[in-house]
């Protein structure tokens, strides 16, 4: 899989990444899981094996394709400023049924004569 690092400390040896499946961002640390003589920056695409061990997504065998593809990723997703919210609005509303209203609705009293005089034909 590829992904995109979001965050790094190289002195922690910590990185969190984002990956193109757009699941949970995968979190990798320690050199044990980075093939690589730098340990990636921000902006540095990657290719990973991901797994998923209680609620955390785990980094692994991570590979550098392409370093810094994109250096100003940390501060271009602290700058986004949030999507506006839809302007929604209810135009119609339904009444909810009674809880001890019955499942099927009566018949139409106009039904019943027609379907008397089908039976009385038989």
């Amino acid at each position: 899989m590829i992904g995109v690092v979001v965050w790094s400390s190289g002195s922690r040896e910590k990185a969190i990444i984002w990956c193109e499946d757009q699941a949970t961002l995968a979190y990798l640390q320690g050199h044990a899981n980075f093939a690589g003589p730098v340990w990636p920056q921000p902006g540095d695409l990657v290719e990973l094996e991901t797994r998923t061990v209680g609620n955390l997504r785990h980094a692994l065998q991570v590979t550098m394709l392409s370093e810094q593809g994109c250096p100003d990723l940390p501060r271009l997703l602290a700058d986004t400023p949030p999507a506006p919210r839809p302007a929604l609005r209810v135009v119609a509303q339904q009444d909810r049924p009674q809880a001890d209203a019955p499942a099927v609705p009566p018949r139409p009293a106009t039904l019943s004569p027609v379907l008397a005089r089908l039976g009385a034909a038989r």
